[in-house]
C-alpha cells in the first residue's frame, strides 16, 4: 500500500464492538486493516464484531485466533473433552452464544451460515516482504512460515517472546498475549516491543486499549475500553 493508502494491523477484539467501531472512527478511510484474529469470546457483544467486520471485508485481511479455532474445535470435535473448555466462562464460550441468543445446548448450525463461512475461511498468517502478520507469534526453530505448525502460530506465547529476537525474517506483527501479562495493569496499554517483533493486544476485554499499529510509520492508535468485561 502507498503512503496515500497506510495498512494498520488491528489486535485482539474479543467482543468490544463499542471500542472497535470508535478505533475504525480514528482510521483512514482508504486504510488497508489486517485483522490478527480474536474476534469473539469474553466481552459482549462477539456477534456484532463479527457483523461489523463483515462490512470491512472490501479493504481487508482477517486471521483466525485462537479463539476462533476453540469455537470450530468445539462444535467439530463434541467427542473430544478437551473442546469443551470453550465452555467455561473464562474462555469466553459462554458469553458469545449468548450474544447468539444460544446457550450451551446450540449446534453449529445454530450460528448464521455467513459467520460460520467467514470464520472457517480465515487463514493462520499473512506475509508481506517487511512484516509477517500472526495472531499468537513463530517458532523461531522453523523458518518456513508454511512448514510452522498451526498451534504455534495460534497458541504460542512465552517461548515465542523468549526467543523472538533469533527470528531470522521479516518483522512479525502478533497478538494473543496482553501486554498487562508483562507489564502489569499500570502499562496494559503499552504495545510489546521486541527485537524482532510487536505484540498489539493491549487487553481491551481487560479495560486496556484495542490498538491499530501502521507498521510503515510505527503509528499506534488506540481506543481505551469503556470497562473492562473479563
Amino acid at each position: 500500500m502507498t503512503a496515500d493508502n497506510p495498512t494498520y494491523l488491528i489486535g485482539d477484539i474479543h467482543g468490544c464492538l463499542s471500542e472497535l467501531e470508535g478505533l475504525l472512527a480514528k482510521l483512514p478511510s482508504n486504510a488497508r486493516l489486517i485483522f490478527l484474529g480474536d474476534y469473539i469470546d469474553r466481552g459482549p457483544d462477539s456477534k456484532g464484531v463479527i457483523e461489523r467486520l463483515m462490512h470491512e471485508k472490501r479493504r481487508s485481511i482477517f486471521l483466525r485466533g485462537n479463539h476462533e479455532q476453540m469455537l470450530l474445535d468445539y462444535f467439530h470435535k463434541q467427542d473430544d473433552p478437551d473442546t469443551q473448555v470453550w465452555l467455561r466462562s473464562v474462555n469466553g464460550g459462554p458469553q458469545t452464544l449468548a450474544s447468539y441468543g444460544l446457550g450451551p445446548d446450540a449446534v453449529y448450525e445454530d450460528l448464521p451460515a455467513s459467520h460460520r463461512e467467514f470464520i472457517e475461511s480465515l487463514p493462520l498468517y499473512f506475509e508481506e516482504k517487511d512484516f509477517i502478520a500472526v495472531h499468537a507469534g513463530v517458532d523461531v526453530e522453523v523458518p518456513l512460515m508454511v512448514r510452522q505448525e498451526a498451534n504455534d502460530l495460534l497458541y504460542i506465547r512465552m517461548r515465542w517472546i523468549n526467543s523472538e529476537a533469533r527470528w531470522p525474517h521479516q518483522h512479525v506483527i502478533f497478538g494473543h498475549t496482553p501486554a498487562r501479562y508483562l507489564y502489569g495493569r499500570e502499562r496494559q496499554h503499552e504495545i510489546i516491543q521486541g527485537k524482532k517483533s510487536t505484540g498489539i493486544d493491549t487487553g481491551c476485554v481487560y479495560g486496556g486499549s484495542l490498538t491499530a499499529l501502521a507498521p510503515a510509520t510505527r503509528e499506534v492508535v488506540q481506543v481505551r475500553a469503556a470497562r473492562p468485561y473479563a
